[in-house]
């Protein structure tokens, strides 16, 4: 990835935004979204070339900067090594996007333990190296955003682990304030407006998209917006709302 050009334009033109799993579903969404706002784009991808090389031929082909890196970030050693590699080619890193999915569809009373580990502990797992390699290699005044997505039709069990992933990221926003670092937390819910999300966000409707409200969070604009769990719609059927 060649530093971008000095006419880049957009609200994240030269900053350098980590996505992990950008290379399917709302990573997907969220790398095409950050690209066409000026960002260079560090999709990784789990040893998945195909999918991920696909991904960046979009954006580049929109006029946008990315680049894709294989890790995986259920592995400290990989994903420190993945980091480096940005950094060696990016010179900087300014904003973290991670999207894990917990993917919990068995029913509470019949889940394993072997289910659960699969399914909550390792995308936690990559959560808790995010911020640990973010808290030591991050920009100063840069983002850590979260996005706890659990995808319809989701189970109960599945609801509380992306909350759980989405309040740890919340609760740890204190150790990165030194460094003026703001770290949130954006997950999909269904329910009633929520006036405290339009206060954080401006308008945010049943329309609104994951995509958009991580766009603003990585901006500028958002500096003074740190520690939340921003809820927004799924699909339309609820809208935002904080904890």
């Amino acid at each position: 990835m060649r530093a971008p050009a000095e006419d880049v334009t957009g609200t994240l033109a030269g900053k350098t935004v980590l996505i992990t799993g950008g290379d399917t579903g709302v990573g997907k969404e969220i790398a095409v979204s950050l690209a066409a706002q000026g960002a260079q784009v560090v999709i990784q991808h789990p040893h998945a070339p195909e999918s991920a090389a696909d991904v960046v031929k979009e954006i580049t082909g929109s006029g946008g900067s990315a680049l894709a890196l294989a890790a995986d970030i259920g592995d400290r050693l990989e994903y420190e090594e993945l980091v480096q590699a940005l950094l060696e080619e990016c010179g900087q890193w300014d904003v973290l996007v991670t999207t894990p999915a917990a993917a919990l569809t068995t029913p509470l009373a019949e889940l394993t333990a072997d289910e659960f580990d699969s399914a909550f502990a390792t995308p936690a797992r990559g959560v808790l190296h995010g911020l640990q390699l973010a808290s030591a290699h991050l920009a100063d005044g840069g983002r850590v955003i979260t996005v706890a997505n659990a995808a319809p039709p989701s189970t109960t069990v599945d609801e509380a682990a992306t909350g759980a992933i989405a309040e740890f990221t919340r609760v740890l926003a204190a150790d990165f304030t030194p460094r003026r670092i703001a770290v949130n937390a954006v997950s999909a819910a269904t329910g009633s407006p929520d006036p405290n999300a339009a206060r954080l966000l401006g308008p945010v409707s049943e329309t609104t998209e994951i995509s958009e409200v991580v766009a603003f969070l990585a901006s500028d604009a958002a500096e003074a917006v740190t520690a939340q769990h921003i809820r927004v719609a799924r699909g339309g059927e609820g809208t935002g709302n904080t904890a």
